[in-house]
């Protein structure tokens, strides 16, 4: 239970009678709070550097990311063995109405020998042809410059989508060992609540309250459970995200963390010098870099295309029934080496409208790179902003917490003395507990505020 709720359910009682009900109910409350996290009843327990490492693992999204950037680095790699040709082998089976000779006639064959002029009807071809793209207007060598700023942004990709993971199991770790504590606050508020119903009920039998008290003790039962129900749904909800990111079926019991006020520094730095070597201004950059590219290799269609192909093989088959010595198999060896040379020089706008979007692409990747440092500077300036607001409430907090050490102390004295009732050393010890649970939800902020600030800064893996 959080100090808004305990102020809310001491501002709706009514009467001499329902503020030392809640007193009781807040001392109730803050007892289970000083006596800090209650002991773990299994025997599997799940630290929070068990959790994260976990994550990284075993996470499907994560296993996802990393399958994507070898498959950038296998492209990459294709885009290279692209450059050096290729190499195949080939062969074919014709069968043809008329009688084929097995390599083209020149008139000294014929003028030395025609008849000995193997022809065939089933004509086989085998061999072996390689082909390698001489000139390409510089478009080959623009694909592998882009797989390989591809590659290189699948491997900034993976280490984003780390720093996220890590963040988000760390962020849901700490907000379900917060949901934890409310959870048995609430459960001790509950039972007080019973309590006071049951007493109330009893003394309406005697005569000795209004109807009125009986109703009001039954709304803030209902409604204290209610909010336990919603506390533990929220549990539940936590605790099953959290399972998905490590890739089990059911999270074990969670370990406290340390959150000692020692590790609580206020945040003065800008981290400028630092987004320097952010790996998400490196990725927007490669962006960049691989727009202006695709620029460039878009162009390239305006050149022409020289593409040099060179053949080995044989022709060979049957002599067919015609020739003198029908059904003898013959070959012969052929081979070629040749440059073949394209230009598109008109394909009414086709290339310009290409060329046109992959700049209007750079343009746009331009707009990015600058969205994406602005929205870097805000969210650290935000994140720092967040640590020393939650800093400043644990100050706060930490110096009212001194204060009502010392008014419950001479409450205490007071009463032992006989100069003051219950109800004034219950109220005072209540400001005492709702101090005391301030510290512990402030140490719990600090440190999702600082996982959110290992995050942004890109080193939550070296934390």
């Amino acid at each position: 239970m959080n100090a808004s709720t305990n102020q809310t359910t001491m501002a709706r009682a009514g009467g001499r009678h329902s503020r030392l009900t809640a007193l009781l109910v807040l001392l109730l409350v803050g007892g289970t709070l000083l006596s800090g996290q209650t002991a773990l009843a299994q025997d599997q327990t799940l630290t929070l550097d068990e959790a994260v490492a976990m994550a990284l693992q075993g996470n499907p999204d994560l296993q996802k990311q990393a399958l994507a950037h070898e498959a950038a680095r296998e492209d990459a790699s294709d885009q290279k063995s692209q450059r050096f040709g290729r190499l195949s082998l080939v062969s074919s089976y014709n069968h043809y109405n008329l009688p084929r000779t097995l390599a083209p006639l020149t008139p000294s064959s014929l003028g030395s020998d025609p008849l000995s002029i193997p022809t065939t009807r089933d004509l086989f071809t085998a061999g072996i042809v390689y082909e390698l793209e001489l000139f390409t207007g510089f478009t080959r060598k623009r694909a592998v410059e882009i797989s390989g700023l591809q590659e290189e942004m699948a491997g900034i990709a993976l280490k984003l989508s780390r720093e996220q993971l890590i963040y988000n199991v760390r962020s849901l770790y700490v907000k379900i060992l917060s949901l934890q504590a409310q959870a048995q606050a609430q459960t001790t508020y509950v039972a007080a609540l019973q309590k006071l119903h049951d007493n109330v009920t009893h003394e309406l039998e005697l005569g000795r309250k209004a109807r009125i008290d009986q109703l009001k003790a039954a709304a803030d039962l209902k409604s204290a459970r209610a909010g336990l129900s919603q506390i533990e749904s929220n549990i539940s909800l936590m605790k099953g995200s959290l399972a998905n990111l490590l890739g089990i079926e059911q999270v074990p019991e969670l370990v406290d963390i340390d959150c000692s006020a020692g590790a609580m520094v206020r945040v003065e730095d800008d981290f400028s010098d630092q987004l320097v070597g952010s790996q998400r201004l490196q990725n927007a950059q490669l962006a960049v870099n691989r727009s202006h590219k695709l620029v460039q290799k878009t162009s390239g269609s305006l050149y022409p295309q020289l593409v040099l192909t060179s053949a080995y093989g044989s022709n060979f088959g049957p002599n067919d029934s015609s020739h003198f010595d029908s059904g003898t198999w013959q070959d012969e060896t052929v081979w070629q080496a040749g440059l073949s040379l394209k230009w598109n020089i008109f394909d009414f706008g086709s290339r310009k409208a290409r060329i046109q979007q992959a700049r209007i692409l750079e343009r746009q990747s331009v707009y990015d790179q600058d969205k994406t440092t602005l929205e870097l500077r805000q969210s650290l300036h935000e994140a720092t902003t967040r640590i020393n607001a939650v800093l400043d409430d644990y100050h706060s907090a930490e110096a009212e917490f001194a204060l009502t050490s010392e008014t419950a102390a001479i409450e205490q004295v007071r009463f032992d003395r006989g100069a003051a009732d219950i109800n004034d050393l219950l109220y005072a010890q209540a400001r005492n507990l709702l101090a005391e649970s301030r510290l512990i939800g402030a140490r719990y902020d600090y440190s999702a505020a600082r996982y959110y600030l290992n995050y942004l800064l890109e080193n939550g893996e070296n934390q």
